[in-house]
Parts: structure tokens; C-alpha cells; sequence
């Protein structure tokens, strides 16, 4: 579809969206991080960059407990950049500046890291993941940033291949920052202002609605399909990748000012977490699966 098309369709899904649905979003200003995940017992999980922590909460408020510190062992983490918790028994979260995937269980027990910056085989290396993402079958994605590229690894912590990279002809990433897997467990990684595909065994399928974004901030995604903050918009696509409604992200968090770093679904509530805190909307998305 043409971009003028996609923009017609945007523009008209979200002046309907706007008068039948949207209310101003719920704010906990004091609730600060950069990446935020729900997992599906409702358990909110927060990770703070600036402050190296790793937090869960329930109802939105409740602390229930916090990890974390600026260090390099078991528990501590060097600028850590995303996580995935949405199964409820583990917690992924990329220690980027200690070059691996820390493992926790649901409680933020330490179970295991997952560390290759040092093997011999180049082809298994990653350093300075910015971000990791479980697909149903419990294979593990990494965004390896180091290397410009995404890592599979199997359920065996064996890394089983990597794409995205030099040699990926279209295909190829030129500064991955963020993944997702999403319906049909397709990859999707945030790439500059691109939202790039690849299959489960690092096929690259193309890029979602092709040219039309301008400068991606973050996105989501689950069995229901994909959301995009971009621009000061969010969109929203279903399983197929087709686009269902948009939103100015200003007429839900009451400024332009406000950047969205992070978001994420449980069944009754979006979350948005923000350079002013936490925003919380109810859900707009049609419940198709159990958010993973």
C-alpha cells in the first residue's frame, strides 16, 4: 500500500479512535524507568538504566520487590537496557554493559547469564545487547549491538544462528536498538526509522508498512500483532501486519513534551513508560490470545 494510502487510513482510524475511546491516560510520575514488561499473572517489571535496578510491582504501585545496583555480579547490572517477563516464570534482561543476559525467575531470583563475548567462534560472539525476546518455543533473540546484528539462541543456550548482519543483503540492520517477536513468531527489530522482519530462522520478510515511519521510539509485540510509537503517534497492527488504529500519543499523556521509552499490554491495560514516569490507558486492542 502506498504511503499516502497508509496515511489516509491513519488519519481517519484516529479521528474515530479519538471520539469513541481514548481518555487521558492514568499518570505515576513517581514510577520512572526505561523498559517495562507485564508478565501474565499482571506483575509490572520496571528496568532503570540510570539507576541499574530492576523492580516489580503489582497494581501498578505496589512494590513487591527490587534487584539490582550498578556492579558486575550475579544480581548487579551495567546499564541495562531491555527485558521479557510476559511468560510469569522468567525474567531476560539485557546487561549491556556487562555484555550478557541475566536470568531470574519470577520472584527476581537469580537463575543464570548467558555470556559469549568471549568464545572463539565469532559466529556465537555478542557484546552491548540493548535487548533480548523469547519466542514461544523458548528460543532466546538478542540484539547484539556490537556485532549489528540479532542472536537466536535455543532452548540449550546453544547459539543456533545469527542474522541481520553484513552479509544479510536487504535483510542487513544497520543500528538495532530494540526486538520483539510477535505473531506467527516473526522477529520485529527497531532500526533507526525502520522496522525491519525476519522469520524465525533469520529470513528477512521485509519491512512493516515500508516506508512510513519517521523516527520509531519503541514498540511491542505479542500473538495480537504490533504497536509502534513513532513521532509522536502511536499504531497499532494486527497479526497480519495490518494497520488498525492510530493515536497522537499527546492526547493521552496531556503534553507534546513527553517521550515514550517503553510499552507494554497486559489484558485490561497499556502501559507507558515515559521520560515523566508511568501512563497507564486501558487496553485498546481486541483480545484475540492471552497476552504471552
Amino acid at each position: 500500500m502506498h504511503t499516502a494510502a497508509i496515511r489516509s487510513i491513519v488519519w481517519a482510524l484516529g479521528v474515530c479512535l479519538l471520539t469513541s475511546y481514548w481518555v487521558m491516560a492514568q499518570p505515576y510520575p513517581l514510577l520512572k524507568g526505561t523498559s517495562i514488561d507485564v508478565d501474565l499473572n499482571g506483575f509490572l517489571f520496571i528496568v532503570d538504566r540510570d539507576r541499574c535496578t530492576l523492580r516489580q510491582f503489582v497494581n501498578d504501585t505496589g512494590l513487591v520487590r527490587e534487584i539490582g545496583g550498578p556492579g558486575w555480579d550475579n544480581n548487579q547490572f551495567d546499564q541495562p537496557g531491555g527485558m521479557w517477563a510476559r511468560n510469569g516464570i522468567d525474567v531476560f534482561v539485557a546487561d549491556y554493559g556487562n555484555h550478557r543476559i541475566q536470568r531470574f525467575d519470577r520472584s527476581l531470583n537469580y537463575v543464570a547469564s548467558l555470556s559469549t563475548r568471549e568464545n572463539d567462534n565469532p559466529d556465537e560472539r555478542f557484546g552491548y545487547p540493548t535487548d533480548v525476546a523469547v519466542s514461544r518455543l523458548g528460543d532466546l533473540f538478542i540484539c547484539d549491538t556490537e556485532n549489528t546484528r540479532i542472536v537466536k539462541v535455543n532452548r540449550f543456550s546453544q547459539v543456533e544462528r545469527t542474522f541481520g548482519g553484513f552479509d544479510a543483503g536487504k535483510g542487513r540492520l544497520n543500528r538495532p536498538t530494540q526486538l520483539e517477536v510477535g505473531p506467527r513468531d516473526h522477529v520485529y527489530v527497531l532500526d533507526i526509522q525502520r522496522i525491519m522482519m525476519y522469520d524465525t530462522f533469520g529470513n528477512y520478510l521485509g519491512e512493516l508498512a515500508g516506508e512510513f515511519f519517521k523516527r520509531p521510539a519503541c514498540l511491542y509485540a505479542d500473538m495480537d500483532g504490533v504497536v509502534v510509537c513513532d513521532s509522536g503517534m502511536m499504531y497499532s497492527f494486527d497479526s497480519d501486519d495490518r494497520l488498525t488504529f492510530s493515536v497522537p500519543l499527546d492526547s493521552l499523556l496531556g503534553s507534546p513534551d513527553i517521550t515514550v521509552r517503553s510499552l507494554a499490554f497486559s489484558k485490561a491495560t497499556l502501559y507507558l513508560m515515559t521520560s515523566g514516569g508511568l501512563f497507564t490507558v486501558p487496553n485498546p486492542r481486541p483480545q484475540t490470545v492471552e497476552p504471552r
